[in-house]
């Protein structure tokens, strides 16, 4: 058997939740849940461009769960903590999965709704375990440049820069 690092993050996945939650902050709350929900989609869209059959209704649960995550995010101040960080990756996984994997399987797909619960567990457990390792090591690595970059934009989507004191 197999190790699997992976701690149940694709890469494709894993780069998109690394960046949305780093940018996540700092948008206003309606273009952050847009923000997300194009982004999660171009994790399916790009793969079908190419071939691949990656889009389905589950592209569609995926983006608005990822969307929700973006507001939920966006009412936090970004701060570069990792443990900021690791807190709303946690919330974000348990919201995505939540309604990815339990809700959807059962509203769409007909599965009972304990036995989708039951079985969404593990898989859970793998996504805490990689984003609080990701929050806890990418944070404080990445974090600086991009708050110094994205404070000096002016855009109407983004909140307004913090006054300097």
């Amino acid at each position: 058997m197999a190790l699997d690092f992976s701690l149940g993050i694709s890469w494709q996945f894993g780069a998109l939740a690394v960046s949305s939650m780093l940018l996540f902050p700092y948008f206003r709350a309606r273009y952050a849940f847009a923000a997300g929900a194009l982004a999660y989609s171009l994790v399916d869209a790009v793969p079908y461009i190419m071939g691949y059959p990656t889009l389905g209704l589950w592209t569609l649960t995926g983006a608005l769960s990822w969307g929700l995550v973006g507001l939920i995010f966006s009412r936090q101040k970004p701060d570069g903590s990792p443990f900021t960080f690791a807190k709303l990756g946690i919330a974000g996984t348990l919201v995505f999965d939540f309604l990815t994997g339990p809700m959807a399987s059962s509203l769409i797909w007909g599965i009972p709704f304990a036995e989708a619960l039951l079985g969404q567990v593990p898989f859970t457990a793998r996504h805490l375990f990689g984003i609080a390792a990701v929050s806890l090591v990418a944070a404080p690595l990445i974090f600086p440049a991009i708050n110094k970059r994205i404070a000096s934009l002016q855009y109407f989507f983004l909140k307004p820069a913090p006054a300097s004191a």
